[in-house]
């Protein structure tokens, strides 16, 4: 086919990439390339505000880039990514995040956050004797003490 020609399905006559209707009276359709948006935005853009300590972005397009990147990382964990902090104060950017210490600050943080103690019960038989009784003598009384 030649370039900035297209065919009509239904007569197969070539016409101009620009034309909307064919001249048997087919309409072409405009195909259009769907980006598929991004999910969470909210939560990526109150990363970005929680990392920087509310301090504002230097470029923010780099920083809802980064953001994606790391959510895409930890599989979009928003139970771990709403809670997580940063290690420092970050100055305009949040690039640290996609450093090896920055990943690796990360996934310690993500271990810490997923990490559940194993719990042990302890069973303590009460009517069972442990140990030997200590006998302690007790003064009654003050005469007993100042016999002494």
């Amino acid at each position: 086919m030649p370039k900035g020609k297209k065919t009509c399905p239904k007569c197969d006559a070539l016409s101009a990439a620009s034309l909307k209707v064919c001249s048997c009276g087919h309409v072409f359709k405009k195909k259009l390339s769907k980006k598929k948006a991004s999910p969470f935005f909210k939560e990526r853009r109150e990363f970005i505000k929680r990392m920087l300590g509310g301090a504002k972005s230097i470029d923010y397009r780099l920083d809802m880039m980064t953001v994606t990147k790391v959510f895409k990382i930890f599989n979009n964990d928003l139970d771990f990514l709403s809670k997580v902090k940063a290690p420092f104060k970050l100055e305009g950017s949040i690039k640290y995040f996609l450093t090896k210490d920055g990943i690796q600050y990360l996934k310690r943080k993500k271990l810490e956050f997923d990490y559940k103690p194993k719990n042990f019960e302890k069973m303590v038989d009460h009517q069972d004797k442990m140990g030997e009784d200590i006998k302690i003598e007790k003064r009654k009384t003050l005469r007993d003490f100042l016999d002494e």
